[in-house]
């Protein structure tokens, strides 16, 4: 007797199974559906909304845009810092005191008071930037330059943010921070809390050149923020 006849296994090129005697029919399972924990990107989110979003409460671009984690960043670490900054400005009457008992140097408080004003321009300004660049993939339509212009307006550097000129924009936001902290500075609060610290501004700040200067010097920014964002909005629709 031959091999073949005792055990055949039928046609096995085929696609097919057949079922056992008695047994039931095998019916294919479908495939299993595999999960993607690749990020996409929120539909319609464009760098210039992102990145807007993200001027006025950082890290609501990059949550919209996808980037959950990325966005709470930004806003926890810039919410932690102004709250750490506002702790230690409101309780600089007894800091002061307290530095003088160790013997140590009221530095430390201005050193302190500046990283913490510094580090929350930076991430403010990084998170635009960052909110901007992630979806900037979208298809970028520059607005129109009175648009533009009218957001530069508002916020200066946000008309170039719009436009698509981080760079630009960058530069304009932090002189709006640095801006407004000299002007802070001006106020009879600041110049208390400098007297409080050991430091004075100079009497050409308040009474002569100073004042001139902090009175043309953010209508200079403004004017020439208006400028650049109608400019750069009208070359990047010309392009």
């Amino acid at each position: 007797m031959r091999n073949e006849d005792i055990y055949d296994l039928g046609e096995i090129d085929r696609g097919e199974r057949r079922p056992i005697l008695g047994a039931s029919p095998v019916t294919e399972r479908p495939p299993r559906a595999t999960t993607s924990y690749r990020r996409r990107d929120a539909p319609g989110v464009g760098g210039g909304l992102a990145g807007s979003l993200s001027i006025f409460v950082p890290g609501l671009g990059q949550m919209l845009a996808g980037q959950i984690a990325w966005g709470l960043f930004y806003l926890t670490g810039i919410g932690f810092c102004a709250a750490l900054l506002w702790a230690v400005l409101d309780t600089q009457e007894r800091i002061v005191p307290t530095l003088r008992l160790l013997d140590w140097s009221s530095a430390i408080l201005v050193v302190t008071l500046m990283s913490l004003a510094g580090l929350t321009i930076l991430l403010h300004v990084a998170a635009v930037l960052h909110a901007h660049a992630i979806a900037a993939h979208q298809e970028h339509h520059a607005p129109h330059p009175l648009v533009a212009a009218v957001a530069s307006i508002a916020v200066p550097g946000w008309g170039q943010l719009l436009a698509g000129h981080r760079r630009r924009a960058a530069l304009f936001l932090t002189g709006v921070w640095l801006l407004g902290t000299a002007w802070l500075l001006v106020t009879p609060a600041g110049t208390k809390l400098l007297e409080r610290l050991g430091l004075a501004l100079p009497s050409a700040v308040k009474d002569g050149w100073g004042t001139a200067a902090l009175l043309a010097t953010p209508l200079v920014l403004w004017v020439i923020a208006v400028y650049d964002a109608a400019a750069g909005a009208a070359a990047e629709r010309r392009g």
